[in-house]
């Protein structure tokens, strides 16, 4: 019985570590996509080309949902971690940091001037983008892998939870304040 009842506590207090790991990455994520958002409204609307406008404010509801599905503790939260991270990191890395091209490019490798603030913004979107995937990937293979997205996680709290958590409307509202600033813009 004393065995059971270790083996239990372990098995939650793993639970709880994972959850909060999830949600350190996510606090550091959206720090970093704010930061960087910010960025672009300082240096103007006009300062990216149309492509790279749209591409990254539709990105917003990816990075919003990854935020809110940390929150949430939801089951899928670390695949989605995994999945959206670094597919979000090889986004940033091709917009930014390869070299200027006719698509989908802000290119700093490629311009003659680009501030250290928009290197340092964009640059800490890449680590925390990657961070979030490692963190998910860490995870996933804690919570049993694969088939723990299949499965109900106890930890997982409600949708209106996970909105509601602190950096869930952090996410949410920053990005909107910068979404409407940048829309008055255009």
């Amino acid at each position: 019985m004393i065995i059971l009842m270790q083996t239990l506590d372990v098995v939650g207090r793993t639970k709880l570590r994972t959850d909060r790991w999830l949600v350190a990455a996510a606090t550091f994520f959206t720090v970093a996509v704010l930061v960087h958002n910010s960025d672009h409204l300082r240096r103007g609307v006009d300062a990216v080309s149309k492509d790279v406008f749209w591409v990254g404010t539709s990105s917003i509801i990816i990075e919003v949902g990854l935020v809110v599905l940390a929150c949430q503790r939801h089951r899928l939260a670390p695949l989605a971690a995994a999945v959206g991270g670094f597919s979000l990191a090889a986004g940033y890395l091709v917009v930014h940091f390869l070299p200027s091209r006719s698509w989908l490019s802000d290119s700093f490798t490629s311009a003659t001037t680009v501030s250290p603030l928009s290197w340092f913004a964009a640059s800490l979107e890449v680590v925390a983008a990657v961070t979030l995937g490692v963190v998910g990937l860490i995870v996933l293979r804690e919570r049993g892998c694969l088939a723990s997205a299949t499965r109900p996680w106890e930890g997982q709290r409600s949708l209106r939870d996970g909105l509601l958590h602190p950096v869930a409307l952090t996410m949410i509202a920053g990005n909107a304040v910068i979404l409407v600033a940048s829309l008055t813009q255009l």
